[in-house]
């Protein structure tokens, strides 16, 4: 089987769509190693996301002919599709941008994945552009993809698409959750980073609309006050003049500390070290990745509560609808090893649901199931 992908930013961009398009296809040419997956784009940047594709055997990536000028109308109209069908593609899978509007009326099987179903990050503008190629690219897919149940409801209910015609396929945790660390390596990233002995760890953005102020609330809010509070991530204007002097209000910069960056080889060690990982806002994919690679990682996850959050945290996690109670919960299980080591023990079992094994499963069978119906449509 060869499976055509809409690729231009799963390999270029560093957004939630590139993350999940790399882990999607990772979990692939992992588990389905026989099969060949293409990735088109017009672009022809070179970057650390494109050489580690070409580690992939079963992985190959396509740009347009250097002849061709519009590079962007080849890859939207029917430049792809012709591309597509000289590589010997069975399926065609578009994540987020849509599919071509080439594939229109070509009976080729085509899947399209929507990781924010009303593209809430983009402006005005762009965000009516995108919901209209959506629209159509919902009436040309054979099957829509949804990340989650909340997600799957939204394309019913926004795109008018049938309900038959819609599946949710659960994103896998990031494999290198997974590495082994040595016993002394804990020690000797404690004295790189110069992590406090016990603390709680924030790995995200500093911006608003993260909510930190919150997470601060509740580190405030612990009856031990001598948990630390761990902030992972660049520095940005918000976080100078907002996020510092609420700490100075709150009375915690005392143990409060911002770390730029963690070696990804190093991050499943650190994210493991704190006592606990905090997730103040959970109503978008990138926090639901989050709450997966913590689990995995073996950490105890707290967050705010809500549907997706739910989903995908199971009963391994500490939920919370305002800081105070979050502290209260949080210093609950900090003081029962028993409580804690029962919530580990929940959250490892969780991220069973959630393995690249499972996640290649699912896709390689809509995958087939849709070239299927084509081949019976075709007799």
């Amino acid at each position: 089987m060869v499976v055509g992908y809409s690729g231009h930013r799963i390999i270029m961009d560093n957004n939630d769509t590139s993350y999940y398009g790399r882990i999607l296809i990772k979990a692939l040419a992992t588990n389905y190693p026989d099969n060949y997956y293409i990735l088109y784009s017009p672009q022809h940047e070179q970057n650390k996301r494109l050489t580690a594709l070409y580690n992939e055997d079963s992985v190959r990536v396509k740009y347009p002919r250097s002849y061709i000028h519009n590079k962007r109308r080849w890859y939207t109209g029917k430049g792809v599709v012709r591309s597509a069908k000289a590589h010997g593609v069975n399926t065609f899978h578009a994540i987020d941008d849509g599919v071509p509007s080439g594939f229109d009326g070509s009976n080729f099987p085509t899947v399209f994945t929507m990781t924010d179903p009303l593209y809430r990050r983009a402006n005005w503008w762009k965000r009516m552009l995108l919901q209209r190629s959506a629209r159509r690219s919902c009436k040309i897919a054979k099957r829509v993809i949804a990340l989650n149940e909340v997600d799957r409801q939204t394309i019913i209910d926004h795109y008018h698409v049938s309900p038959d015609n819609v599946e949710v396929v659960h994103p896998c945790f990031y494999d290198g959750c997974d590495d082994s660390v040595p016993k002394n390596m804990y020690e000797i990233l404690r004295e790189k980073y110069h992590l406090p002995e016990r603390f709680v760890l924030y790995k995200g953005r500093f911006n608003e609309e993260d909510n930190i102020k919150e997470a601060m609330e509740l580190i405030h809010e612990l009856r031990n006050s001598k948990i630390s509070f761990v902030m992972l991530g660049y520095r940005t204007d918000h976080f100078d003049h907002v996020i510092k002097e609420q700490a100075h209000e709150l009375h915690i910069f005392h143990r409060f500390k911002q770390i730029d960056k963690v070696h990804q080889s190093e991050l499943t060690a650190v994210v493991a070290m704190a006592q606990a990982v905090i997730i103040p806002r959970t109503d978008r994919m990138r926090d639901n990745y989050k709450i997966l690679n913590a689990q995995r990682s073996g950490a105890l996850v707290i967050c705010k509560d809500s549907p997706r959050a739910r989903e995908f945290g199971g009963d391994g996690v500490i939920y919370y609808d305002n800081f105070s109670d979050g502290a209260d919960r949080l210093s609950d299980v900090l003081e029962d090893e028993n409580k804690r080591n029962a919530l580990l023990k929940a959250a490892r079992a969780n991220t069973e649901r959630f393995t690249g094994k499972i996640l290649a499963d699912h896709m390689i069978h809509i995958y087939r199931s849709v070239l299927t119906h084509r081949r019976l449509y075709d007799k």
